[in-house]
């Protein structure tokens, strides 16, 4: 079992992007802004709630407020730490990242495409990575699935292989077709050891829809957002025992990437451990339990 610590994406590090930024203009100190108007400001989308002018939405502090935060743009809704908000373009999504520190590690959640290809390129060596990932998943257990069964696609992946060059170039492309193509979450970063997760692993989602009985009895189904979860066995090495205690305590404000098996997609997942114990079992191996809540 393994994490990934991520690297927070800036304006800085983010060389290119096939997304434009053109969800709504760009805010204007000199513009008066109607109740509704939206705008854009610092890569996210502001809408005013009450006739302003000259009040700047990414600072204003008010109350009651001028400016309701409406998120992310379009291009940037990748890198906002959120898997459920998705960055969108029809064909494919390409993304260029100078990440400026050492990384060996990849996750791509919340994907739509049929394939994701993953480049990197030092200024000295030159191309010193690719990987194609396929993200059609057929699943079938029969010839009539195969016929008949409709295509399945793979929306979470995680290249754990990256070679660590420090100053090389991470490219990123999201293949869809003819389709529109979408990624609610890119993660990298440097990979942590904590051991081995076993067989007995529990998986699931936790579901944020509203199921409600409405007078006359009818069933009312609002869909919302879900999240992924696990509950993951892992056999620690005792001699590590306190080294993994401490990795956990340092991770626990901020999300990362969760990794039960790469091969597996269900136990990848990206957010916050809800609890952790460790049974100091043996004087070669301990058994530890960590509970992981997905961000959705």
């Amino acid at each position: 079992m393994k994490i990934i610590k991520p690297i927070d994406i800036t304006g800085a590090l983010l060389i290119s992007s096939s997304v434009p930024e053109n969800d709504y203009a760009a805010w204007s100190a000199a513009t008066a802004y109607a109740v509704g108007g939206r705008v854009v400001r610092a890569h996210r989308i502001y809408e005013a709630l009450i006739a302003n002018t000259g009040v700047d939405p990414a600072t204003n502090a008010s109350n009651p407020p001028k400016w309701l935060d409406l998120g992310a743009t379009n291009r940037w809704r990748m890198f906002d730490d959120r898997v459920g908000s998705l960055t969108e373009r029809v064909g494919s999504i390409a993304v260029t990242l100078q990440p400026g520190a050492v990384i060996n590690s990849l996750a791509l959640f919340n994907l739509r495409g049929r394939s994701a290809t993953v480049v990197m390129t030092d200024p000295l060596e030159g191309e010193v990575y690719r990987r194609e990932v396929s993200l059609v998943d057929a699943g079938v257990g029969d010839w009539y699935e195969w016929f008949f069964a409709p295509i399945g696609r793979r929306t979470d992946i995680v290249l754990l292989d990256l070679p660590a060059y420090g100053t090389a170039e991470l490219s990123v492309t999201i293949d869809n077709a003819a389709d529109t193509a979408a990624c609610g979450h890119l993660v990298t970063g440097s990979q942590s050891e904590i051991g081995v997760a076993l067989y007995g692993t529990g998986v699931g989602i936790a579901d944020y829809s509203r199921k409600e009985i409405d007078e006359f009895g009818q069933s009312v189904v609002i869909e919302r957002a879900f999240s992924k979860r696990a509950e993951f066995d892992v056999v620690v090495d005792t001699a590590r025992v306190g080294l993994v205690q401490r990795l956990l305590a340092t991770n626990r404000a901020r999300p990362v990437v969760w990794i039960g098996e790469a091969s597996y997609e269900a136990t990848v997942l990206f957010g916050f451990f809800k609890d952790f114990s460790i049974s100091i079992s043996g004087p070669e191996v301990s058994d530890a339990t960590i509970t992981v809540e997905g961000l959705t």
